[in-house]
């Protein structure tokens, strides 16, 4: 049986420590004919060096960050352009793949239409009883949750199921979804989030427009969390994601469920910001609140991506609402 080509999608940025160990996992992948690219965001130090010593590495060298979001669009446009392919994996530079990770999720999703993004169980890199990501989520605050995140791993009672969406650390995307996107402004991930939440409004807006995602236990990944993020200042992380929370909410959300999920969403940013509070002092948690205030002004710029979405929409409130509830889980 002739092996299915997949293509492989890394960006780096200052990653010369641990590139080397995620793209010898990706080439280390069985029963699969990896097509890799790379494309580095202006990194300062020996990355492009190390990539450049793998031949089989199709490599992209911006002169500038184009961010997670661009440097992915990037990758994918042109892996579609290349290589017949029906799989696109998404895999974070400090992420690393079981040599079984992608023949156990092809073999899973072989013959299921209909079908946008899959991920197996990623764990903590450092820690393999701890869980880093089984799928992600919008929850019932309207918050972006990695389900299962920090606690301990119980792998004999996981089984293959229906989750709302997966996280893009280590993940497999179809290429019939990535090319029916239900947004006309995003060919893949939006690239006005630049980074942070590009993977929930992934998940959110297939899930609404009736496309499927899957947790595959049986394929597990790596995750070192956050090793280019950490690299920036500490408030980068909290004030992007403020940025792009409500873009996701707003972008993606039926009005019935806004309303009704009104008073939660009030309480998780309350909650949010007294957590910036106790880790960054007042200091932080008036800028976060100031992002907050200056991206709900800022909300029409995706009024056109909130009325396609919309016109694609094909789960009804009470049902996504539920799906909320059940913290992303759908069978």
């Amino acid at each position: 049986m002739d092996q299915e080509t997949v293509a492989f999608i890394i960006v780096t940025w200052n990653n010369r420590d641990i590139i080397a160990g995620c793209l010898d996992s990706v080439l280390e992948q069985t029963g699969v004919h990896p097509e890799i690219y790379v494309l580095d965001n202006g990194s300062s130090d020996d990355t492009v060096g190390i990539v450049r010593g793998y031949p089989q590495v199709h490599l992209v060298e911006s002169t500038e960050n184009l961010g997670f979001a661009r440097g992915n669009n990037e990758l994918i446009r042109q892996a579609l352009s290349d290589v017949p392919v029906r799989w696109v994996a998404l895999v974070n530079s400090d992420a690393v793949l079981d040599p079984d990770w992608t023949a156990n999720i092809l073999g899973f999703v072989a013959g299921r239409p209909g079908v946008a993004g899959v991920q197996g169980l990623t764990v903590d890199y450092y820690d393999h009883d701890m869980v880093d990501s089984q799928h992600i989520y919008v929850s019932k605050r309207l918050q972006g949750i990695q389900y299962g995140y920090k606690l301990r791993a119980d792998r004999e009672s996981y089984f293959p199921r229906k989750v709302f969406g997966v996280n893009a650390a280590a993940a497999m995307f179809s290429r019939e979804y990535i090319e029916n996107q239900p947004d006309p402004d995003c060919y893949f991930f939006d690239e006005r989030f630049y980074m942070y939440y590009e993977d929930v409004d992934v998940a959110y807006r297939s899930l609404v427009a009736g496309y499927d995602s899957y947790f595959v236990p049986s394929s597990v990944a790596y995750h070192m969390g956050s090793v280019s993020a950490n690299k920036m200042a500490s408030m980068y992380t909290v004030t992007m994601t403020a940025r792009n929370h409500l873009a996701v909410v707003y972008k993606n959300t039926p009005w019935p469920v806004i309303v009704k999920s009104m008073p939660d969403f009030v309480a998780g940013i309350r909650d949010y910001l007294r957590q910036v509070r106790h880790d960054h002092g007042w200091t932080g948690a008036w800028q976060v609140l100031g992002t907050y205030i200056s991206e709900f002004f800022r909300l029409p710029v995706y009024a056109r991506s909130r009325r396609a979405i919309r016109k694609r929409t094909r789960l009804g409130a009470d049902y996504l609402r539920a799906i909320m509830r059940q913290d992303g889980i759908r069978g």
